[in-house]
């Protein structure tokens, strides 16, 4: 016996679908005030900064090595929230092998922050 083919029903498509097409009418709206907008130039509005603060010095400076430091542990260990969460969603499913995994990752993650510590990266210079 044949299995018949589930209607479509529409109504649980109907919010996407006004989703697209209001999210298509802001982006046409957008683009046609702009395009037929006035523009007037000037140029404080030609300068890389519209604060109002004149550039006293050069607009191109490094950055100190603290900043890239400080992004790159951060994101070291965000990342190692990405990993962390779901895994203590489904620990009580997974039993003792997800428990060992999550032991050994959190050791390898406190041997890294000592590690981080004891080489002041968390500090200021």
């Amino acid at each position: 016996m044949a299995e018949r083919p589930v209607p479509l029903d529409l109504y649980t498509w109907l919010p996407l679908l006004i989703y697209i097409i209001l999210g298509g009418g802001v982006a046409v709206a957008l683009f046609t005030l702009s395009t037929i907008g006035r523009k007037r130039p000037n140029p404080t509005k030609e300068l890389p900064f519209e604060s109002g603060i004149l550039t006293v010095q050069p607009v191109r400076q490094r950055f100190s090595i603290d900043f890239y430091l400080t992004a790159m542990l951060f994101i070291v260990f965000d990342i190692e929230l990405a990993f962390l969460y779901p895994l203590a969603v489904v620990l009580q499913d997974f039993g003792t092998v997800a428990v060992v995994e999550l032991a050994v990752f959190m050791a390898i993650l406190t041997a890294a922050l000592a590690y981080i510590w004891r080489k002041r990266a968390l500090e200021w210079r």
